[in-house]
């Protein structure tokens, strides 16, 4: 698929047209238009019941793209007048000899893709599966890589190095953000199987290996599923994974699906219902006349289980000035962190007003 996407890359500088690449169910999955790569186009099944290798619309033409007498993809360009069919052609040719020169790991790579995003028929999967000897009744494991896009390719590079020699293991880029790796755990049903090691050690091995390369990336962890066909639930749960870890927990670069916590839960809440409850407990929005240092003092607070004792000497204030800090969260907001109940009601109110803000300020698109 990257040498497709290079290719496209090459012909946007020659023609003046778009010009893109579709898998056979109308995914763009290459364009000179990045914003259109991941849209769907509706004409593509009226090109697939077409006889003809040549489609056209009224704004767009076709090509099918054959490989052992099967429809592997569809190149398109939006012009129809008369230079667009041979440069149509030019292109296809192009895209054919990359397919062919690439063989079936294009293939296997685009297939595993297009299961993750749920745009395979489930009846389909396991014959398809069967071409490229996946065997679906093994469990598998979806972990998630975010990264920065100056790090994408490397990181990419580097979890192929590590998976590569996996046949039943696959890594592939589902944008310039985000690396996946599906695995294959055969041994999961397995009585000695430790499935929070496994998890732990693998994650942790791939964090390892990139912040050794220089790279920063945040890693979420899906479920176990108990066949291929499943995949794509553990790729929703490991994207909910890394998003709601990347919320709540601001320097946490492992986030597994079975630990998110309370933090699920909020990030299932409608925002109105949020604003009424932070309303209800911060009336009047009396968190905001906290300092930066009474914050401070309460996530210490909190991370020490409410022991005065140990916050002090982690602070290095003394404890009169711990209780008059304390004394002051309560006199601003009615509540006393001292109190089992308040220190759990001021908690869940932080986590809502952390994702209250996170609604406000993200433009992060990771969720597909």
């Amino acid at each position: 698929m990257e040498e497709i996407k290079k290719c496209i890359k090459q012909a946007a500088s020659i023609l003046n047209a778009e010009a893109g690449v579709m898998d056979t169910n109308g995914l763009i999955v290459a364009s000179t238009v990045p914003e259109s790569e991941g849209q769907t186009d509706s004409a593509c099944r009226a090109v697939m019941l077409s006889d003809d290798k040549y489609s056209l619309t009224s704004d767009r033409s076709y090509m099918k793209i054959i490989v052992s007498d099967q429809v592997r993809y569809i190149v398109y360009l939006n012009a129809t007048d008369s230079n667009a069919r041979t440069n149509l052609a030019l292109l296809g040719e192009w895209i054919r000899t990359i397919v062919l020169e690439n063989g079936t790991d294009a293939e296997r790579e685009l297939f595993v893709k297009s299961v993750l995003l749920e745009n395979e028929l489930a009846g389909e999967i396991p014959i398809k599966a069967r071409e490229f000897k996946i065997n679906c009744n093994e469990s598998r494991l979806v972990i998630v890589v975010r990264t920065s896009e100056n790090d994408g390719a490397a990181t990419l590079d580097i979890l192929q190095s590590i998976y590569g020699e996996n046949t039943e293991s696959t890594v592939l880029a589902m944008d310039e953000n985000t690396s996946i790796v599906v695995l294959d755990v055969a041994d999961v049903n397995d009585d000695g199987f430790d499935r929070s090691q496994f998890v732990d050690e693998t994650a942790q091995a791939i964090l390892d290996s990139l912040n050794n390369e220089g790279i920063t990336a945040y890693i979420g962890v899906g479920s176990f599923v108990p066949t291929f066909q499943q995949i794509a639930k553990s790729y929703r749960d490991s994207m909910l994974a890394l998003r709601v870890g990347r919320i709540f927990e601001k320097n946490c670069y492992i986030s597994k699906y079975n630990q998110l916590g309370i933090g699920r839960l909020i990030y299932q809440l409608p925002s109105t219902l949020c604003r009424m409850f932070i309303e209800e407990v911060f009336p009047n929005e009396a968190y905001k006349s906290l300092d930066e240092d009474t914050l401070a003092t309460i996530d210490c607070f909190f991370d020490n289980n409410l022991n005065g004792s140990e916050t002090s000497r982690e602070l290095f204030v003394h404890r009169n000035t711990l209780v008059y800090r304390l004394d002051k969260v309560k006199k601003n907001t009615g509540l006393d962190l001292r109190s089992f109940d308040d220190a759990v009601l001021f908690k869940i109110a932080s986590m809502v007003r952390t994702y209250l803000e996170y609604l406000e300020t993200s433009k992060d698109n990771m969720i597909r």
